[in-house]
């Protein structure tokens, strides 16, 4: 459900503002809404300094040591991170040395080691000697007879030479000629040797000092945070009498009126309150029971619903839990993905990743079940247990498919009925009865249709001529509430045309959760049966049967998971939101005094 809100106005003078700003961020409770989109110089300098620890801190999480104690140090945050940001700066310009001296050396390795001083001492009395390279069927016998050629390496087909010759009688050869360099190869080593030094030096400053700059950090960002907040604030003060009085607008849950007036009282200051109002697009509170909550993330993926609508939360999670776990369609794998999420969640202590692991978690235990209706476990089939036989619900394909279809269909008409709701609490009650027709009939089709799948939907088939007839008036002669007859039954033929396809279209989206469940099955009993092949080979052969299932179910759980987590999100989101009606995107609840960047 979404939460009721209130909106305050606060008549503050000037004098106070301020002071009354920290009261309230330090309160933590209520929505400050923007009067300004701007912000100060010192805002956005505060933005800059935030986002370079920010960055500062993605650096030092590859340099946090996983056993050592932490280090030590004096320097405020801001002295430390310009020495880490300097040290990886320098870091970066010697590995950028390092590759050019390695390329330098991987060109000089052919001519061998060699001493500059050598040449320099013959071109002072007149000769020089140029190196050359070229394959080694290009080589022609005539340049040795010609010049004074010295052979230097042969490495494949490549020839490596020097020619000795007067400097005024240049060579004259169809080879690649190799400019001699500044410094000799051993000279390059030992700058190699040099640079590497460095870089270590470097890499133990930020090994040494990672956990503790992190913390420092992360008190300066969350400080910083704060102080960006309180300014951001104080900007939505709308000065009136002459800027003598100050007049700040905030959202509160209905809840905690109680609260924050308690809190007002005795700081003399002058307020006013009313419930919220549709077209002040009050901001969006979430509040469901604890097995709604888990799935709050998957809503909040789309966007948050508007202030007067319905929030779909509590009836999309049972769905999503269900189509997740038929995706997947396997007990083993359901409960790998409950393991997964309780190790993590015991890893990643972070609250904002709490949610999703718990997701996880949940999603697992969905999966378990659907895996035992469908007899699957890793891939095996738990019909064959016979004790188990009986309680397996689905024992064919078929049945799987007809399953696929019956979800679908009942939350298409979940949506549909939610829609009509949703039309009867803002418009009034004859304005979702169209809507609600549109149930009867479809409920009632789909009832009849049953029979052709083989269903036997007993004593309630007798019923359904009424529901459709009962529902098909409801549409022609409710559509438009107040009009003419004419005008609804023109409008309830548009709409009709509407629900065939538009059912029909949305009923067959739901053959994808029989393709993924029967999909990942297949793939799982290839794995299982390629697996067992290496059983019959001597000794190794159920090493080898155990890594092979290992490394095969790995990799199908992940393409399974990842299917699983993203259709059963294009059902919820396409299918499911459209037949509800859903409008959005609320305006996320925020309240002043609650921003932590870093946790």
């Amino acid at each position: 459900m979404i939460e009721k809100m209130h909106k305050y106005t606060f008549i503050l003078y000037h004098l106070d503002y301020l002071k009354f700003l920290a009261d309230l961020q330090k309160l933590g409770m209520v929505h400050i809404i923007r009067s300004k989109a701007e912000k100060t110089e010192k805002m956005l300098h505060t933005q800059q300094q935030l986002d370079a620890y920010m960055e500062a801190i993605k650096l030092l999480k590859h340099w946090i040591p996983e056993h050592e104690e932490k280090g030590h140090t004096n320097l405020v945050p801001l002295k430390l991170r310009n020495q880490i940001e300097h040290a990886q700066q320098e870091r970066e310009k010697l590995q950028h040395r390092l590759q050019t001296l390695t390329k330098e050396i991987a060109e000089l390795e052919p001519w061998g080691n060699f001493m500059l001083d050598y040449f320099h001492r013959l071109e002072q009395h007149g000769l020089q000697v140029d190196l050359f390279f070229c394959t080694k069927n290009h080589f022609k016998q005539q340049w040795a007879e010609q010049y004074a050629i010295q052979d230097i390496n042969l490495i494949g087909n490549i020839k490596y030479f020097a020619i000795l010759h007067k400097i005024d009688e240049p060579v004259q050869i169809d080879a690649e000629p190799f400019k001699l360099p500044h410094r000799s190869l051993a000279d390059i080593k030992k700058a190699v040797t040099e640079t590497e030094s460095k870089i270590q030096d470097i890499e133990t400053f930020l090994t040494i000092h990672a956990t503790i700059a992190t913390e420092q950090f992360t008190e300066e960002i969350n400080h910083l945070s704060h102080s960006l907040e309180f300014e951001d604030a104080a900007l939505h003060g709308i000065p009136e009498a002459e800027n003598h009085v100050h007049v700040l607008q905030g959202w509160l849950p209905e809840k905690d009126t109680g609260e924050l007036e308690s809190f007002i009282r005795g700081k003399n200051i002058l307020y006013f309150h009313a419930p919220a109002k549709v077209d002040d697009n009050p901001p969006i509170l979430l509040k469901n029971n604890w097995f709604a909550r888990k799935f709050e993330p998957i809503g909040n993926m789309f966007m948050l619903p508007y202030y007067n609508e319905l929030d779909l939360t509590p009836f999309l999670a049972p769905f999503y839990m269900m189509f997740f776990g038929f995706c997947s369609g396997d007990t083993g794998y359901g409960i790998i993905l409950f393991l997964l999420g309780w190790l993590l969640k015991r890893k990643f202590k972070n609250p904002e990743m709490q949610p999703f692991l718990t997701l996880i978690q949940t999603l697992g235990i969905g999966t378990v079940i659907m895996g035992f209706v469908m007899g699957s476990f890793f891939s095996f089939d738990m019909k064959k247990i016979t004790w188990l036989e009986p309680m397996i619900l689905m024992k064919n394909t078929n049945q799987i498919f007809n399953f696929a279809l019956l979800l679908g269909f009942i939350q298409i008409l979940t949506g549909k009925t939610l829609n009509a709701i949703k039309h009867m609490l803002q418009s009034g009650f004859v304005h979702g009865l169209s809507t609600l027709g549109m149930v009867f009939f479809i409920a009632s089709l789909g009832i009849k249709g049953s029979t052709m799948l083989g269903a036997n939907p007993g004593a309630l088939l007798k019923y359904t001529p009424y529901g459709m007839y009962l529902g098909l008036a409801m549409i022609f002669l409710l559509n438009m509430p107040g009009k003419n007859i004419f005008l609804n039954v023109a409008n309830g033929i548009w709409i009709m045309y509407g629900v065939i396809t538009g059912f029909f279209g949305d009923l067959l989206s739901y053959i994808r959760l029989f393709a993924l469940g029967v999909s990942g099955g297949i793939l799982g009993f290839v794995i299982n049966t390629m697996a067992l092949q290496f059983m019959h080979i001597h000794y190794v052969g159920p090493v080898l049967f155990i890594l092979f299932m290992l490394a095969g179910h790995g990799l199908n759980i992940a393409l399974s998971s990842l299917g699983a987590f993203v259709h059963p999100m294009r059902l919820t989101f396409v299918e499911f939101f459209n037949n509800s009606g859903f409008s959005g995107p609320g305006m996320e609840y925020k309240p002043f005094g609650k921003r932590q960047l870093v946790k």
